[in-house]
């Protein structure tokens, strides 16, 4: 019996339908931008679609087959014509030369005459050299070479390469699939499979990781220290060092999915009543403008910005935005 092909999540199913028929008739774009929310499957997406473009035998949907030599190199991440282009360990930006020396092994011949592939991950890390750089490969690409740009804030790419790509969009899958499919792992109870979904704003993966991390109690801390902070019960100072410096980063993500969660009216179990009634007082220009705020010190934490002070400015704005609601 052969093995199964390399499987995709059930949500995939539309895009790599897509992806799949133009491969099929040879004309896949030599440059896709795979965007949406963290957690929705973007890199695996990216690494099948590396593996079909040389899959020794492919499955039905070119979906690759995951056994050949092929695919295990690919997805050891070993293959000599895959290349995954990361910033360097503590930089934010991915360096020029890096994005150069991309460029020159795309227009070196290939590997046995396959494909060459090059994942960008994330792509809004490049800057503007960079995307200076890979703009002429993308306009002017060599023989079967394909750029596959991963990225989370699409528009913070420049409008002269997301024009040049061909967008595939990942959105949050319906409810009821994404726990079925999370349903897949053992030993775990629905209400956890629900509550870890809630915490990730809906994105599978994401839930997935929250589940084997262990990470849904420490979830629950931070909407406990929100709404306390939000009903007067801590003071923000003392809130900030509760989430501590270390997990400054992994907080004011968190945050933002829990604010736009606040304008759909919706917060995981346990905690809905509450975040329903806060949802209706807080005041929505000041809401919004709240929510690119959190950007703006997630992006100053990658500037090295002393962390223990964003996360005091980030809570005594919360608790302010609050008592501005309370007053309206």
């Amino acid at each position: 019996m052969s093995a199964a092909p390399l499987a995709l999540p059930p949500w995939h199913g539309s895009l790599w339908g897509v992806v799949a028929q133009a491969m099929e008739q040879e004309r896949l774009g030599h440059a896709l931008l795979l965007s949406g929310l963290r957690g929705t499957g973007k890199r695996c997406f990216a690494r099948t679609l590396a593996a079909a473009l040389w899959c020794e035998r492919p499955a039905a949907g070119r979906l690759p087959c995951g056994q050949c030599g092929n695919c295990r190199q690919v997805l050891a991440g070993a293959h000599p014509g895959y290349t995954v282009l990361r910033p360097e360990e503590g930089k934010r930006d991915i360096a020029i030369e890096a994005v150069r020396g991309l460029c020159e092994r795309l227009a070196m011949t290939s590997h046995n005459g396959g494909a060459k592939v090059a994942v960008i991950d994330p792509a809004d890390a490049l800057n503007r050299n960079g995307v200076n750089a890979l703009l002429k490969t993308i306009e002017e690409p060599p023989p079967r070479s394909y750029v596959l740009l991963v990225a989370e804030r699409p528009l913070a790419l420049p409008a002269t390469l997301r024009s040049r790509c061909q967008q595939l969009r990942f959105a949050i899958p319906p409810r009821q699939q994404a726990l079925a499919w999370l349903a897949q792992g053992e030993g775990v109870a629905t209400e956890n499979l629900e509550s870890a979904l809630d915490a990730a704003h809906g994105a599978p993966m994401q839930a997935q990781q929250l589940l084997q991390e262990q990470q849904l109690a420490r979830l629950q801390e931070w909407r406990g220290l929100l709404l306390d902070l939000a009903a007067g019960r801590n003071e923000p100072l003392k809130a900030a060092a509760a989430v501590g410096e270390d997990q400054a980063a992994a907080f004011l993500h968190w945050l933002y999915g829990w604010l736009l969660d606040l304008l759909r009216g919706a917060l995981a179990p346990g905690t809905a009543a509450d975040g329903a009634a806060l949802a209706r007082s807080l005041p929505r220009r000041q809401l919004d403008v709240y929510i690119a705020e959190v950007q703006d010190n997630l992006r100053r934490l990658e500037f090295n910005a002393k962390a223990q002070l964003v996360l005091e400015a980030v809570l005594i704005r919360w608790r302010g935005l609050v008592a501005l609601g309370q007053k309206s």
